[in-house]
């Protein structure tokens, strides 16, 4: 079983030690986020985790778990987001120098191949134009050579909510996507990284860029992690693998205004207060819920019930 933390949330930067609480219990409840009183109790010891897959925007809060979870006897992989962006799309993300230091600090732990690099999501307007990206991307590829052989991305996706922001956030033409990959790829190319591209709508193979999942078949195979195909996307265009998310939306505190996972009030998430002895994420099991035990071996089909466009 294949365990995701989290594309819901920020599982590393603002819930490591919930996390590492519920990895001791060995087990987590989630709540199913569609169908609210359906909670999954998911067995999360290690003879039936093959992997844990660790996905944030700043993984420094976890950095003193690294040495247990590894005694722990934990398959990890990481994918740490890097992206060029401002106080005005990413408020509360920190320096990016930062996040690029704790980068390397965990490659140096782990290994290049359990570290993916994510640029995602590509965002394009009047002034984050082609040539500001050539600038950022080449600045971070050379950050981060030889500490990840992978970088993936996805160009924002214009649901709902995004609307509000006029012409800062806007549809990514196809023509910006084909001048965005014939930008990347040699740079990419240059220190030592190979670019994937996450939910492809548009084809960029001709650049020599790869359409694959975020946890995709490629890397499970290289790393030697067993796993089973998706029954169906979870998105148009994802070829991830199955695995099962144990976050929890909207208990993200980044802020991130292109983000479909936060949908309720800034004001009411800043007043949460989250246990981290807790079993859910968030919240508790009340008498109207049903828990139910999930196999992740034979079903792992949690994230399956959210429509990420309802947001």
């Amino acid at each position: 079983m294949i365990i995701c933390a989290s594309r819901r949330t920020d599982i590393p930067a603002f819930h490591a030690e919930w996390l590492m609480n519920r990895l001791r219990a060995g087990y987590v409840l989630v709540r199913n986020p569609v169908c609210r009183n359906l909670v999954y109790q998911v067995d999360l010891t290690r003879c039936n985790v093959d992997c844990l897959v660790l996905i944030s925007k700043d993984p420094r809060p976890l950095l003193p778990y690294l040495t247990e979870i590894a005694r722990m006897g934990y398959m990890t992989i990481f994918q740490i987001t890097i992206t060029p962006y401002g106080r005005d799309l990413e408020p509360s993300v920190p320096f990016k120098a930062d996040v690029a230091d704790a980068f390397k600090d965990i490659s140096d732990r782990v290994g290049v191949d359990r570290m993916i690099w994510r640029y995602d999501p590509i965002i394009l307007n009047d002034y984050l134009d082609v040539a500001y990206h050539r600038r950022k991307f080449d600045m971070l590829c050379r950050e981060l050579e030889g500490y990840t052989h992978r970088c993936t991305f996805s160009f924002v996706d214009m649901y709902g909510k995004l609307g509000q922001y006029g012409n800062r956030l806007r549809a990514v033409t196809n023509a910006e996507m084909d001048a965005m990959g014939a930008m990347m790829v040699p740079i990419a190319t240059a220190h030592g990284m190979r670019l994937s591209y996450c939910c492809a709508h548009h084809d960029l193979s001709r650049f020599g860029i790869e359409p694959r999942g975020c946890i995709d078949r490629q890397q499970m195979e290289v790393l030697g992690i067993p796993y089973q195909e998706l029954d169906k996307p979870l998105r148009d265009g994802c070829r991830c693998v199955k695995n099962i998310d144990i976050g929890a939306y909207d208990t993200c505190a980044h802020g991130c205004v292109y983000c479909y996972a936060n949908a309720a009030d800034p004001a009411v998430r800043s007043q949460r207060v989250y246990n981290p002895a807790g079993e859910l994420l968030w919240g508790a099991v009340t008498s109207a819920d049903q828990v139910v035990v999930l196999d992740g071996r034979k079903d792992a089909r949690i994230s399956d019930y959210f429509d990420y466009k309802q947001y």
